[in-house]
């Protein structure tokens, strides 16, 4: 555990979740952010304090959501009350250790964690008012923790600060998580080359669309999610994956949380996992393509808008997906895939697109100078 408020009352405890790569990277990326700024950060995930057989139940459910896309989208509309997941022991440990260390200032990006800070303001009793906490959506609608938890405490806002960084309600792009250090790419000095991935899961319907795609002579960079799925490589295409055995909840090397190992998968050669402190593996590819082919996650709308590469959007999974379409759509950040099917596959189309993302990149703040200039 850091040393909150004993040593600076800037530290902040970012609270991600595994339940998806996008409630994770852009955490860690803040986290590793605000350390560049000299501001004392710790990262926890929520699935750390579950129950071991509730944790094992992920890892089924990855599998089974993963093969059945259409089994993982009624998933979303059944709220589910996640407090009988949680592990009282260590929760109990854990808001200890937050009181002895005086933690006042944090970042949720799953509404589950709003149950264990909700036990945390009850122990802090009149001291709760100290409490500054940011609340992060970095989908443009309720993800489903945060339905979920709307359902069980409706009148959650009214304790925290909500930051959007877009919204379906108004259709407007407000703030942007910025992904590694370098400038996007120029489009022409790109390979023609298009990422295809199912988000953290592998979930929708993308790996339907590549016989498609290869047909039309389009070299991919497909993400596996099992090493199965990277057999009988077609020329032109690579693969890569993150590392099978990695568990978000699982602390690293490092004794931290850290981004998924992730490495290219050839045919006859073992493969090598690694990962970078700054962001996830997956970035360094997406930058250098011409475009995504995905389902319009969240991390996926970080990585486009970071990067200037269009999406060319699958169907979404649950509503607050195909609230981010409409909002890419909306600022002309990306294309369906049917309608860059009718346009051929066109480049020329995705070349406009790069030119909108840089011009909205250029115009967005970024959420970690928003938050460090909270902090004063």
């Amino acid at each position: 555990m850091g040393n909150g408020r004993n040593r600076d009352n800037r530290f902040t405890t970012i609270l991600c979740s595994g339940f998806g790569l996008g409630f994770y990277n852009p955490g860690l990326i803040v986290n590793y952010q605000l350390r560049q700024r000299g501001i004392p950060t710790e990262v926890l995930v929520f699935e750390r304090y579950m129950q071991k057989e509730k944790q094992a139940k992920i890892v089924d459910s990855r599998k089974a959501y993963h093969d059945n896309f259409a089994l993982a989208k009624i998933a979303t509309k059944l709220p589910k009350d996640i407090r009988d997941s949680f592990d009282p022991e260590q929760i109990f440990d854990l808001l200890n250790s937050w009181a002895a260390e005086g933690r006042r200032r944090f970042i949720s990006l799953s509404g589950h964690w709003v149950y264990i800070l909700e036990l945390y303001r009850e122990k802090l009793g009149a001291d709760a008012a100290e409490l500054e906490v940011d609340l992060l959506y970095v989908d443009s609608d309720l993800s489903p923790s945060w339905k979920s938890l709307k359902k069980y405490m409706p009148d959650y806002p009214a304790r925290y600060r909500e930051v959007w960084l877009y919204a379906s309600s108004t259709l407007s792009i407000h703030l942007q998580i910025l992904v590694g250090d370098g400038e996007p790419l120029p489009f022409a000095g790109r390979a023609t080359r298009y990422v295809i991935h199912g988000g953290g899961w592998g979930m929708g319907t993308y790996q339907g669309k590549i016989p498609k795609l290869v047909q039309q002579g389009l070299a991919l960079d497909v993400v596996a999610y099992e090493p199965a799925e990277a057999e009988r490589q077609k020329p032109g295409n690579r693969y890569y994956m993150n590392d099978p055995g990695w568990m978000a909840w699982m602390k690293g090397e490092s004794g931290e949380h850290e981004f998924p190992r992730f490495g290219e998968i050839r045919p006859d050669t073992a493969p090598s996992f690694s990962n970078l402190p700054s962001h996830h593996g997956l970035y360094d590819v997406i930058r250098q393509a011409k475009g995504i082919i995905s389902k319009p996650g969240a991390g996926t709308l970080m990585d486009s808008l970071a990067s200037a590469t269009p999406v060319i959007m699958l169907e979404p999974f649950g509503e607050h997906e195909k609230k981010n379409l409409e909002v890419w759509l909306e600022h002309g950040l990306g294309i369906t895939y049917e309608d860059w099917e009718r346009e051929g596959f066109a480049e020329g189309v995705l070349e406009t697109i790069h030119e909108r993302l840089l011009a909205k990149r250029a115009a967005t703040r970024s959420y970690t100078d928003d938050y460090v200039e909270r902090l004063g």
